[in-house]
């Protein structure tokens, strides 16, 4: 029997079956591997290129950016770093097909949501000293608000003592005009006792011009009455919306003084009954003086034509001015029975200097002695404020950055560290960067007067409320204004006089406060009997000679820690564009040209490359179909952020 080899066949075909089942496993095997590998190298590749960051950034401000100039440039840095792993010969052979940016976040996008993350990353893994706690940070928010609506309050207050003092100048300029007509009519009266027809007339002319003047200066009186309680309408209105940011002690002194002025009000309305009687007994009068003067001219005529008809007759003019003299007699002088309230003006001009200084001189008046303020500014364009508008868009919820009261203070505290204010030795040209981040001015000297007013409001209003409830400077405040209105001024007077010397008071210390502040010392927030500076004595001091002292420094808040405070209160967003403004500006002193907005904090990539078979490959398919199938591609996508 011969042998037909069937069995050879069989087990070479099996043979090959098995073969192609074993390089079909490892083939694919390798293809997962090789997608592994690209993920890898991928990963790695877009770590080295992040790795790159501007190192300028870190350095001064510890923010991770990458600077790019455009997309082409990140996908071709990428592609040098992925090629070294693509060159080596292993069991991943691949070519580098396509490299495509697909998104760049730059640290200016979301509202400055990713500025914020970098931001709090490092205050809460970096090394830095805390000047603020969340709690003290929260209370010191409650005292500014309070502070903002207590001198809010005090100032329509303020205003309102003035037009009382209005109301009562224009009573008298009345009285004084009152007065007038009862020298003109003992002059007319003794004129006409003599027989001096001519200065009866005379004195009768100016005796009705003052009667003239009265109707006028009642409805002067009236229109300033007016003024003052529609005024004061509008301030207890507004004083209602702002009695929730007002403390219970503060708000019950602040109705105390409420009802002073209600008082004044009330009186002066007894008052102004009889004032507006005297429009129509004026009128009355001069009718009846005019009536004199006609008969008393006639009687003069008649004295002048007399001509006796027999020698030795004589003229009775005593006869004649009789009637004369009895008509004016039943002429009434006009009286009021109230009287207007005194005025020391020196005392009262030298307060109200005080306020006027601080309205146009504020610097000159707590600038510390020597200190210059900067002009510098920043560019005028080109920022990234500029690029994103005024108008800094909200989100409703926040899924990076910033989130609740411990974060801002961190964020605060970032601030402070890493940007210089008026009392910091500063080495950029722009000086005054807290100040900016508050305000926004593109000049340096503008932002410190904008937080200087801002800080002397806020210390006006906490000095108003501490001498509110403090019952001895009330008192002191009292005695003052008893010596400017005087002993036989209008009582209910006094009260609204003190109200606005204690308005005045809150300011000069608010000045000695600004002043000390800016010199490198301390302030606390509320001020007790012990951190008081100034005495009523050296108030006038400042009014008379405008020099402000500087206050003894105690325990409390410095002036970085109240701007501290202050950005607190801003909503953060616009604190975000504003740092952006300054890193810019400063970064682009050494690097002309750098901008925020090429910073990219975020990368995502797509590669695709093109891969080789190694174990399994039907090289027939090329020749017959065309299709190589010894390569293929694939790809991934990577996202790296910092």
């Amino acid at each position: 029997m011969k042998a037909g080899g069937q069995i050879t066949v069989f087990l070479s075909l099996i043979l090959v079956c098995i073969l192609s089942l074993i390089c079909g496993l490892l083939e694919s095997a390798r293809m997962a591997g090789a997608r592994y590998y690209l993920q890898i190298a991928a990963i790695s590749s877009l770590d080295s290129v992040m790795s790159q960051y501007y190192r300028p950034l870190w350095d001064q401000y510890r923010i991770f950016g990458l600077e790019y100039s455009d997309g082409e440039a990140i996908e071709n840095e990428f592609m040098r770093f992925l090629q070294q792993y693509a060159e080596p010969d292993n069991w991943y052979p691949m070519e580098p097909e396509t490299v495509l940016l697909k998104k760049a976040v730059h640290l200016t996008d979301e509202n400055g949501q990713y500025l914020e993350k970098e931001i709090l990353d490092f205050m809460k893994y970096g090394i830095w000293t805390q000047g603020l706690d969340t709690g003290m940070v929260l209370e010191a928010e409650e005292a500014l608000r309070e502070a903002k609506s207590v001198n809010e309050v005090s100032r329509q207050m303020e205003d309102q003592s003035k037009e009382a003092w209005e109301v009562e100048r224009v009573l008298a300029k009345l009285q004084e005009c009152l007065k007038q007509q009862e020298n003109f009519y003992q002059e007319a009266a003794s004129a006409l006792d003599s027989g001096d027809g001519h200065g009866f007339q005379n004195a009768a002319e100016q005796l009705t011009d003052c009667l003239d003047q009265v109707p006028g200066l009642v409805e002067k009186y009236k229109e300033k009455a007016d003024d003052l309680g529609r005024r004061l309408e509008e301030a207890k209105r507004d004083y209602e919306t702002k009695q929730g940011d007002i403390s219970g002690n503060v708000q019950k002194c602040i109705d105390n003084e409420f009802r002073r002025y209600d008082t004044y009000t009330s009186k002066d309305g007894e008052r102004r009954v009889e004032v507006e009687s005297l429009t129509a007994l004026a009128a009355e009068q001069k009718k009846l003086v005019l009536a004199v003067m006609e008969e008393a001219a006639e009687v003069e005529e008649r004295i002048q034509q007399w001509e006796p008809e027999e020698e030795g007759d004589e003229l009775d003019e005593e006869a004649l001015w009789a009637p004369v003299r009895d008509a004016f007699s039943d002429c009434r002088l006009l009286e009021l029975t109230c009287s207007a309230g005194g005025e020391d003006e020196e005392t009262q001009g030298i307060l109200s200097r005080i306020r006027r200084g601080a309205e146009a001189a504020l610097l000159n008046m707590v600038l510390p002695e020597g200190a210059e303020i900067s002009e510098a500014s920043l560019p005028q364009a080109g920022l990234p404020s500029d690029r994103r508008g005024k108008a800094i868009d909200k989100r409703e919820s926040r899924s990076l950055g910033v989130n609740g009261a411990a974060d801002k203070v961190l964020y605060m505290e970032y601030c402070g560290q890493f940007f210089e204010d008026f009392c910091s030795s500063a080495n950029g040209n722009f000086k005054y960067e807290l100040e900016y981040l508050l305000h926004g001015n593109r000049i340096d000297g503008k932002n410190l007067t904008d937080c200087v007013k801002q800080l002397l409001a806020v210390r006006e209003g906490l000095n108003f409320a501490a001498i509110l409830t403090d019952s001895q400077k009330r008192q002191e405040a009292e005695g003052l204004a008893a010596a400017i209105v005087g002993g036989t001024g209008f009582l209910p007077l006094i009260g609204i006089t003190a109200f606005f010397i204690m308005g005045i008071w809150a300011l000069g210390e608010a000045l000695t406060d600004v002043k000390t502040l800016l010199s490198g010392g301390t302030v606390p927030i509320w001020k007790r009997g012990d951190s008081w500076n100034l005495s009523l004595e050296g108030l006038l001091d400042i009014g008379r000679s405008g020099t402000v002292p500087q206050g003894k420094s105690s325990e409390g808040v410095d002036y970085e820690g109240y701007l501290k405070i202050f950005l607190f209160l801003m909503p953060v967003e616009t604190v975000d564009y504003r740092m952006m403004d300054l890193i810019q500006a400063k970064l682009a002193e050494e690097k002309p040209g750098f901008q925020m907005d090429l910073c990219a904090c975020q990368v995502e990539i797509l590669v695709e490359v093109c891969g080789k078979h190694v174990f399994s490959s039907l090289g027939m398919l090329k020749h017959a179909v065309g299709i190589d199938s010894r390569t293929y591609l694939f790809g991934t996508e990577v996202c790296k952020a910092y």
